[in-house]
């Protein structure tokens, strides 16, 4: 699934936050967005998941341009927040069951039952959220986002509170996801997760530009992180 950006717009109240952002993720590729804190990384993602609303300008998904009340899309996207989406007051188990319901049910509990697998959910299922380490907590969030195996998926610092083994498991299926054709698009601060992006852009005063491939990590994180 190849993602375009044109143009896109945002402010809040009379502070301009994206300016003008444009980009493309290609598929099969994992793009990384970058930039010091409150640039409008998180904003954008949000944006792109369909929970805010742009100012202006067009996203497109394959050459068309998206159209979430009218399309399908909700199902080929899975979005990764910073901030958890569970319920604290129900179950690891609980959760997972409510995000399989939506969809094909059958398909989604297959896919349930490998992920949790992968991401060693088992001894949690019957743990309520709120009693979660947030380790363990941001694996949950993983998992519900990968239940319905998107085409693309978008990921804002996703490795945060992740220990280093989760780490490299999340950056394994990320590479296995986009060998299959899957393309990511994801906002992070880990050098681990940068060096694996095959594009880079840096989003600064509102603009987001792409940094020059060969650039070293520390080049990147002095330039363009800070």
């Amino acid at each position: 699934m190849e993602l375009e950006i044109r143009d896109v717009k945002k402010s809040y109240r009379k502070k301009q936050v994206l300016k003008k952002i444009s980009l493309t993720v290609k598929a099969g590729e994992c793009t990384g967005i970058i930039g010091a804190n409150g640039c409008g990384k998180s904003t954008l993602l949000k944006i792109l998941a369909g929970i805010e609303k742009a100012d202006g300008g067009e996203v497109l998904i394959n050459k068309h341009p998206m159209k979430w009340q009218s399309s399908g899309l909700a199902g080929c996207i899975g979005y990764i927040p910073q901030e958890s989406v569970l319920i604290p007051e129900l179950t690891v188990e609980d959760n997972l069951k409510l995000w399989a319901s939506f969809g094909e049910h059958k398909k989604n509990e297959e896919a349930l039952k490998k992920l949790g697998e992968q991401f060693q959910l088992g001894n949690f299922y019957r743990k309520k959220v709120k009693y979660l380490s947030g380790g363990m907590n941001k694996r949950v969030n993983i998992v519900c986002a990968l239940i319905h195996e998107p085409s693309l998926l978008l990921m804002d610092e996703p490795s945060t509170a992740l220990d280093l083994v989760f780490k490299e498991e999340l950056r394994e299926y990320i590479r296995n996801f986009t060998a299959n054709g899957g393309s990511v698009l994801l906002s992070s601060h880990d050098e681990g997760e940068i060096a694996g992006c095959a594009a880079l852009w840096a989003i600064k005063n509102g603009i987001a530009q792409k940094v020059p491939q060969g650039e070293t990590i520390e080049k990147i994180v002095s330039e363009y992180m800070k």
